[in-house]
């Protein structure tokens, strides 16, 4: 059968801000909807999602092409083939190589290593806040630790932290699906310019190694410069901003919530539990794209082969078929860990542990400082693609505030 056409508004900044309501409408519809001004499937249903996840022969990553913003609204702009085929966007075996390039150096052992270091870095920034009596989390803490930390482990001087923080956000921005042509030349410049600063940094590792994952990078003889130059890429967006946004999703789901953050400061071995909670009800990502390499089905629907699909993390990861009470933070479901934040199979996050431990980290540290509430509604980048806090302004209490 065909897909049922989306009715919903799924692009305006009240829908970008909550969209689980609609999700839970498209969801009851079924689990395969079209969007035809996009020429985009979405699927919001666990079982289906799963499926195309664990069936990557069929469901591939490797998608070329860009949602922008044009006069008529956001369109799917084809580029070509031109698709990046690294990591994320890569098959195998091309994915499997690669991934086994930069797999050991975030282990959970050797991420665990990092403890201390990002403590360093998280400790003076969180006290600092609570010690004027509040500030804006994300600017402070949530936005420049993540790429202090991935800096760290790829071997970029933290000199550059705040210029490769600033080309990330334009990375993220040329996916978000809302910038106009204007704007997509100022971001595709922007990534330009990114490029040719890692493309300098791996020239410098392969000469003068210094012990970061820039190196294995740089000695790896199987990968292109071209590769390599993306790979880094992909390393220092995907995994500062699924941080960055998950730092902010914690930070306010306790400032909204006195007694939970008082149940986690009498109970700290649940901050783990309220991470996993924290991830399935606000995924950092709002999905991931696939591209079908042949005719299939899918949740009863006829999909011909080059279909492009949007799994929605957001929808399946509050799919009552799945989790039981699926809009309620519950410290003790089962498989607490079973949500698809992370994506799975294949292409499960490479991040995962290091984002985990981060966040993890920074709750015991802002909780370590005492109460402490949201001054302002929250309010979301606008990105059809994250979902990710602009600002969160916190206010301690004078108690704690010095």
């Amino acid at each position: 059968m065909k897909a049922p056409v989306v009715s919903e508004d799924l692009f305006s900044p009240e829908a970008l801000a909550d969209p689980y309501p609609r999700y839970q409408r498209l969801r009851e519809r079924g689990p395969v909807h079209l969007l035809p001004e996009l020429g985009l499937h979405l699927v919001v249903a666990h079982e289906q999602v799963l499926r195309a996840l664990e069936d990557p022969a069929v469901f591939s990553s490797n998608l070329a092409g860009l949602l922008a913003a044009g006069p008529g609204g956001t369109a799917f702009m084809d580029m070509g083939g031109a698709a990046v085929d690294v990591l994320a966007t890569a098959d195998p075996p091309r994915h499997t190589g690669q991934r086994a390039t930069v797999a050991p150096a975030l282990t959970r052992r050797t991420v665990a290593e990092l403890t201390g270091q990002i403590q360093d870095l998280l400790h003076p920034r969180v006290t600092a806040l609570a010690r004027r009596g509040g500030g804006d989390w994300m600017d402070e803490v949530a936005v420049p630790v993540p790429v202090l930390v991935i800096s760290r482990i790829l071997g970029l001087p933290e000199s550059d932290a705040g210029q490769i923080a600033a080309w990330s956000d334009a990375a993220i921005e040329l996916l978000s699906g809302l910038a106009g042509p204007d704007r997509m030349m100022q971001l595709a410049e922007q990534l330009l310019q990114v490029m040719h600063y890692l493309d300098e940094q791996l020239t410098r590792s392969a000469a003068r190694p210094c012990g970061g994952l820039l190196d294995v990078l740089a000695q790896d003889h199987t990968l292109t410069q071209d590769e390599r130059v993306q790979m880094a890429l992909q390393l220092i967006t995907a995994g500062s901003e699924s941080t960055t946004s998950l730092l902010g999703a914690t930070a306010r789901a306790l400032a909204d919530d006195p007694a939970l953050a008082d149940r986690l400061r009498d109970d700290p071995g649940q901050i783990e539990a309220f991470v996993e909670e924290t991830l399935r009800l606000h995924s950092p990502f709002r999905g991931h794209f696939r591209v079908t390499t042949r005719d299939t089905e899918l949740g009863g629907v006829h999909l011909p082969a080059r279909s492009r699909l949007m799994l929605l993390w957001g929808a399946v990861n509050r799919d009552p078929a799945a989790y039981p009470t699926p809009h309620t933070l519950d410290l003790h479901r089962p498989a607490i860990k079973s949500h698809t934040a992370f994506g799975r199979g294949i292409h499960f996050c490479i991040g995962a542990h290091l984002a985990r431990l981060e966040a993890v980290l920074a709750t015991r540290a802002l909780l370590d400082e005492g109460a402490f509430h949201a001054t302002s509604p929250a309010q979301y980048v606008p990105s059809l693609m994250i979902r990710r806090l602009t600002h969160l302004n916190l206010a301690f209490t004078p108690s704690n505030a010095e």
